[in-house]
């Protein structure tokens, strides 16, 4: 029988605290709940819930297939504010020159769209069969249903953003069944059932639909739930609110991605200045919302978020193409502004930018390339092992959201006093402009830059172009070169080039009968 990729049989993964086995696709490996013992009690459900975050950022076939953290990595790699300084590895080279996603049979594709639907795959089981478990009552089932539609509208919308084209509410207000309208466009299969039949690609709207319906049926069981404690792997009401901000300010719902950014933000402090430095890697911090808590032992032999984007961990991969902010962005950061700190002015300055350590000395390591520019967010505590939490989601987006989603709906004044919360607590000399009609024009206006120097990194910059229908532009004087970048240099690349789709991968259309063809 032929497996269809977006509803490929999987297996619930077991999370450990002591080992992570290699082999999640044996069929009796150690560290697996037995498919028929998962619903003999609610603490395998739980388990086997535990399973499915894993699976969020777990090792695939490939160094550079590390769940959504690699996702992250390409996302930001074909955006414009990480600049390569030299060729490095091969790993990601493909992303960052905006070749990898637009071939069929190319590794990206593949793994991209099987992530997020074994994601789902795997939710989906949980969702079908929590009825069967013995004596639940509604307040062990409701938070585990939560989360598991939660999980899968989040899955479900990461696939519409990559596989889809850009949703337009003003096609789909004005010209609903043009040939552009969410409506009419092809995104990806709705999956809500755990099966092996084949299934067509639904609708960019019915997409978001059922995203929608997802995270709102999610919001309401996840209302009560206990809450999760210091480590936030798990989502809960406010992640839900969260995510719900993210769709809602991708298609264009200014209304809803104020309300439930603004919703979502309570009960969260912003890091001081001080946390702000301490390099990204610890989810205790009191800003952070949802995120993988990654122990040393789940690291795989080569990979991991922190191998690539570590300013510390010595790395083949960083040691020779140090990561740097674009230039122009930098620029547009004031002095005062801890986020400017986070990158490197003078390449001989190894107190404050020491960059990659030898584990053996302790030392900053001989070997590296160094860089103006350079950053040191993500920094790993021990340099000797790759592992870090990694940010899925803090409250700072969540400001972001709000103050963008206002200014969009013309409340400049209810958008800046938002924005000016999280802007004075990065930087204490922040001064509030007289003239609000300018904070959200380009991508330099105020809340713009706010977000790209806040959100640098963490895997939202190729999102937020094509969302907001913007040109891909890495002109030379942001440091990018036409050798390594490929794209986007010597010329801007526009909105509406059909790059900006990831294809379906090859192996999806051959197995699925009801799959339609990647459009030229």
């Amino acid at each position: 029988m032929k497996k269809y990729l977006s509803i490929l049989p999987v297996f619930i993964f077991l999370l450990t605290l002591g080992s992570c086995k290699k082999s999640y696709l044996d069929t009796t490996p150690s560290d697996q709940i037995d498919a028929d013992k998962i619903f003999d009690s609610v603490n395998n459900v739980k388990v086997a819930l535990n399973g499915v975050y894993r699976a969020m950022y777990m090792q695939y076939s490939d160094q550079e297939q590390d769940g959504h953290p690699a996702m992250m990595i390409v996302m930001d790699f074909m955006g414009e504010d990480i600049v390569h300084t030299a060729a490095g590895t091969v790993y990601f080279k493909g992303a960052y020159r905006w070749t990898d996603h637009r071939i069929e049979l190319n590794d990206l594709p593949y793994f991209s769209y099987r992530l997020y639907y074994r994601i789902i795959a795997n939710a989906n089981i949980i969702l079908e069969g929590i009825d069967r478990v013995p004596g639940i009552t509604p307040a062990q089932k409701n938070p585990i249903v939560g989360e598991c539609l939660a999980i899968r509208g989040w899955a479900h919308f990461m696939l519409v953003q990559l596989f889809g084209k850009r949703y337009d509410a003003d096609l789909l207000n004005n010209d609903p069944t043009g040939l552009n309208s969410p409506r009419v466009e092809l995104g990806v299969p709705i999956v809500t059932k755990y099966s092996l039949d084949p299934h067509p690609r639904a609708t960019v709207e019915q997409v978001y639909i059922q995203v929608n319906k997802d995270l709102d049926e999610a919001i309401k069981l996840l209302d009560g739930a206990p809450a999760r404690g210091i480590y936030r792997t798990h989502i809960d009401k406010s992640v839900a609110q969260g995510i719900k901000a993210r769709v809602a300010l991708t298609q264009q719902n200014w209304v809803d991605a104020a309300k439930y950014a603004m919703d979502a933000m309570q009960g969260y402090q912003l890091m001081s200045n001080t946390s702000y430095l301490d390099g990204f890697s610890d989810m205790k911090n009191s800003e952070w919302m949802w995120g993988a808590h990654q122990l040393p032992d789940q690291i795989p032999a080569y990979g991991s978020f922190y191998a690539y984007m570590s300013s510390n961990f010595n790395s083949s991969h960083t040691r020779s193409n140090p990561k740097k902010i674009n230039i122009e962005l930098y620029n547009l950061i004031s002095n005062t502004d801890v986020r400017k700190k986070l990158f490197c002015n003078d390449v001989n300055d190894y107190v404050n930018f020491p960059g990659l350590i030898d584990a053996s000395t302790g030392q900053p390591a001989s070997s590296q390339t160094r860089a103006r520019y350079m950053h040191k967010k993500f920094v790993v505590s021990d340099p000797a092992i790759s592992a870090g939490d990694i940010p899925y989601m803090r409250v700072a987006e969540m400001y972001l959201i709000a103050a963008e989603a206002k200014a969009r709906q013309g409340l400049d004044v209810e958008a800046m006093d938002i924005l000016e919360l999280l802007a004075k607590n990065r930087d204490p000399n922040f001064v509030r402009p007289t003239n609000l009609t300018g904070i959200l024009t380009d991508q330099k206006s105020l809340i713009m830059v706010q977000r790209r120097a806040e959100l640098w990194g963490e895997g939202f910059r190729f999102l937020d172009l094509k969302r907001q229908n913007v040109a891909l532009s890495r002109p030379t004087a942001t440091g990018h070169t036409a050798t390594l970048a490929n794209v986007g240099v010597n010329s801007n690349l526009i909105a509406s080039d059909k790059r900006w789709q990831f294809l379906l991968p090859r192996r999806e259309l051959q197995a699925n009968p009801l799959m339609e063809q990647n459009p030229l």
